[in-house]
């Protein structure tokens, strides 16, 4: 009877002792929330189609005064996603999203060296 289990040990189990084998912890897996997954998803949409850095940010738009998302081309420049209107985006210690008042701020200023 004990030679029968043995040989059914080593045939299923590949061992003859009844020994428990070591188990390994689980790595625990990287929880990312939903708007991360959303911004790289969108971030590689927009490089991989268009040749583009689009970023995506929660933020709170001057103009309806929603908390939603912004969508940004150009630096410092970001889209309401609900009412179309574009901020320029202000950082001082906090993050704050303007109103943009003259649209000659969306074009690039050259800088003092000469380069675009």
């Amino acid at each position: 009877m004990i030679k029968e289990l043995k040989t059914l040990l080593q045939k299923y189990f590949g061992s003859s002792s009844p020994k428990p084998i070591e188990v390994k912890k689980p790595i625990p897996v990287k929880v990312v929330p939903q708007h991360e997954k959303l911004s790289s998803l969108v971030e590689e949409i927009g490089k991989d189609m268009f040749g583009v850095r689009v970023r995506v940010e929660w933020g709170r738009c001057p103009y309806c005064e929603t908390v939603t998302q912004l969508l940004s081309l150009h630096d410092n420049f970001f889209r309401c996603s609900l009412c179309r209107e574009t901020t320029r985006q202000y950082v001082n210690g906090h993050i704050a999203y303007l109103p943009i008042d003259d649209q000659f701020d969306l074009n690039p200023k050259p800088r003092k060296d000469g380069t675009p």
